[in-house]
């Protein structure tokens, strides 16, 4: 069995590596350039540029020193990631429900269904569809749909009646306890979407857990389709947020660690 598990999971860890890399910032994990002179020039053309400077500590991650910050692009509101010292421009409803809607066609939401599905199909989960490969592409679609309800109404359509911000604010340096709470927490608070900073209990993500789990009543198969299997499905889904909020705080660390060039 944990044989069988080891084929299921490390070809996906693989895949995740490979899908999230592409969409996580080349600079995020390039080591910046040797120091240059300064000057008055280099000072007005600094200003000009449309690159920022991260904040200036060296990042230490499973005591590994990963380097000194990083250059990051100007903020965009468009960003799942906000890195500390960014300040993304606000988002209003209608830009709320855009960026649910764009936030669901990237290739990166592929890896938590495929994931999911390898895990029931694994060991016959919820739903019960068989353990064939039909079975499997049944649960790849039933998962799609699921995790689309979820994120398109928590991210989108709650967060715009909230006034909720759905990107995830990353530390981006200190502690590893300390950010990997900060990044859990987020699953439970999330910041206002006027951009003041102030945080709020999440209503609008744990709303749309609950609306992708019992939503599923209506098209999961018999014997699936219960009270029973949409609560389970919630506390998974919830589970499965802080998670991907770990994730997305460690993620672009690890990736840097993994392509840094050597010096």
């Amino acid at each position: 069995m944990l044989r069988a598990a080891a084929r299921v999971i490390a070809p996906l860890g693989f895949l995740l590596l490979l899908v999230t890399a592409p969409h996580c910032r080349a600079d995020d994990f390039s080591l910046p350039d040797s120091p240059q002179p300064q000057s008055s020039r280099s000072s007005v053309s600094t200003a000009q540029s449309p690159q920022l400077t991260g904040p200036g500590r060296d990042n230490v991650v499973f005591g590994v020193h990963v380097g000194p910050a990083y250059p990051i692009r100007p903020d965009d509101k468009w960003d799942t990631l906000v890195n500390a010292g960014q300040h993304p421009e606000p988002l209003g409803a209608t830009d709320t429900l855009i960026y649910a809607a764009h936030e669901q066609v990237l290739p990166i939401v592929l890896v938590p269904a495929l994931v999911a599905s390898g895990w029931g199909q694994l060991f016959d989960l919820d739903p019960h569809v068989g353990t064939d490969s039909g079975g499997f592409g049944e649960r790849i679609g039933y998962n799609m749909v699921r995790q689309a309800t979820d994120r398109l109404s928590g991210d989108g359509l709650f967060a715009a009646a909230f006034r909720q911000d759905p990107r995830f604010y990353r530390e981006t340096h200190g502690p590893i306890v300390r950010r990997s709470l900060g990044a859990v927490r987020q699953t439970f608070m999330r910041h206002d979407s006027n951009g003041d900073g102030r945080e709020r209990v999440n209503a609008s993500g744990i709303l749309g857990h609950a609306l992708g789990s019992y939503l599923a009543m209506a098209y999961y198969p018999d014997g699936s389709a219960s009270a029973g299997v949409a609560t389970r499905g919630f506390a998974t889904a919830v589970a499965g947020d802080m998670e991907s909020k770990l994730l997305l705080e460690f993620m672009p660390d690890l990736l840097r660690l993994a392509f840094r060039r050597n010096r």
